[in-house]
């Protein structure tokens, strides 16, 4: 967080931060930001169909959630 308030400034600092082993992505390797964004607002993430590992946005979940 000292990075970002260093570089971007107060205003960008997250509230927190959590770290993962993987990132859910498709199988042709882009990161599915809005089933990320929906785990962690809470909301249903959609359509999943093209995720290649599911287990990555359960350890997602799992972190939100608590």
């Amino acid at each position: 967080m000292k990075v970002v308030d260093n570089q971007l400034g107060a205003v960008a600092r997250p509230a927190s931060v959590r770290f993962v082993t993987t990132l859910p992505k498709t199988r042709s390797g882009k990161v599915l930001r809005r089933a990320i964004q929906a785990v962690c607002e809470g909301r249903d993430a959609g359509d999943l169909t093209t995720m290649e590992d599911p287990a990555a946005l359960m350890q997602i979940k799992d972190l939100v959630t608590g």
